[in-house]
């Protein structure tokens, strides 16, 4: 949708961030107790539906769960639910302190983290708040806010060691801020500028590195080409090989140390505008690889992996508004 301003997932995170913004961190702790296998047929199946439609939310895996937080529902909402794949079922927890949406969203030390959002029904509204969940106690804690000037959502978020990176994202334009959040210290600092405006984009934390894929300025039509690695101990950009179907909106993950980028929105070649790709990337040899389309393609949601598994929820099939229940886990399946 265009905010003029991802989590998702749009970050997604995600995220978003995972979610509406960037690529959520990755977490294998699951399981069979059998290694990942990141190898072997791709495979998109339907789990159960959302409890209600939802798009421009965050998306976040935590403890074995899978959260979703905001969005419009389909109007702008403050709740937030959490989905456990063992039982296939979801359940609501505690909500957020206000109604939001693109949100920028990261796990960092066994906390959800809200690190600045759009805020109300409004597109154009920026809100540097930062919340911080803790799921033992249920509840919603404040933390420092975003540096003064830079509220904003819709941004590439990435966690990466104790810390929280929100490079991009909108207010009521596309904003060229970057900076990182100390869970630690709670405390904020400004970094380098994007070498371009960019929002509704994806970011994984990798390796020491931040990737940076996919993502828009100002418009729906404003799509960027380049990717790029940001480096914190240099507080410098390099450029990186783009992304084959450039896009915006798309819900992105870490699997086995590659970032997955899914759907998107801004198609002028499909009558819903919406992309059906789903595009991998490997920063050990800065290549890109295709897979088969999304079995249901959609934009302005987020994914975060479990375990060998990235889940993929909510989101709209149509460019703007349009939002779903359509939840997928997607995965490999082992060749025999």
């Amino acid at each position: 949708m265009d905010t003029g301003s991802t989590g998702a997932g749009g970050g997604n995170g995600s995220s978003g961030g995972g979610g509406a913004g960037g690529a959520d961190a990755e977490d294998t702790s699951s399981t069979t107790g059998e290694p990942p296998d990141f190898t072997g047929t791709p495979i998109e199946e339907d789990r159960a539906d959302l409890p209600s439609v939802r798009q421009e939310h965050g998306v976040a895996a935590l403890n074995g769960e899978l959260y979703v937080l905001g969005g419009f529902t389909p109007d702008a909402s403050s709740s937030v639910q959490a989905y456990d794949p063992e039982s296939d079922s979801w359940r609501e927890v505690a909500d957020f302190p206000a109604i939001f949406h693109h949100p920028n969203v990261a796990v960092v030390g066994g906390m959800l983290y809200v690190a600045g959002f759009l805020a109300g029904s409004s597109l154009r509204q920026g809100d540097g708040r930062t919340f911080a969940y803790d799921p033992e106690a249920d509840e919603w804690s404040p933390r420092a806010s975003m540096p003064v000037g830079t509220d904003r959502g819709s941004a590439c978020v990435a966690a990466l060691d104790d810390a929280i990176y929100v490079f991009g994202g909108a207010s009521a334009a596309t904003m060229p801020d970057a900076s990182v959040y100390d869970t630690v210290a709670d405390a904020w600092t400004s970094l380098p500028p994007m070498p371009e405006l960019r929002e509704h984009c994806i970011a994984a934390g990798i390796d020491g590195k931040i990737y940076i894929v996919s993502g828009r300025a100002n418009s729906i039509q404003g799509i960027g080409l380049e990717s790029w690695v940001y480096d914190p101990a240099t507080q410098m950009y390099d450029e990186r090989q783009a992304m084959p179907t450039p896009r915006a909106g798309a819900a992105g993950a870490v699997l086995g140390g590659r970032i997955f980028a899914f759907g998107g929105e801004g198609n002028p070649d499909d009558p819903d505008g919406v992309f059906h790709e789903i595009e991998v990337y490997d920063p050990a040899d800065d290549s890109w690889e295709e897979l088969p389309d999304m079995t249901i393609p959609r934009h302005g949601y987020g994914a975060a992996t479990i375990g060998d598994r990235i889940y993929l929820a909510g989101g709209a099939t149509a460019q703007g508004f349009g939002a779903t229940e359509f939840f997928t886990v997607f995965f490999f399946e082992p060749n025999d």
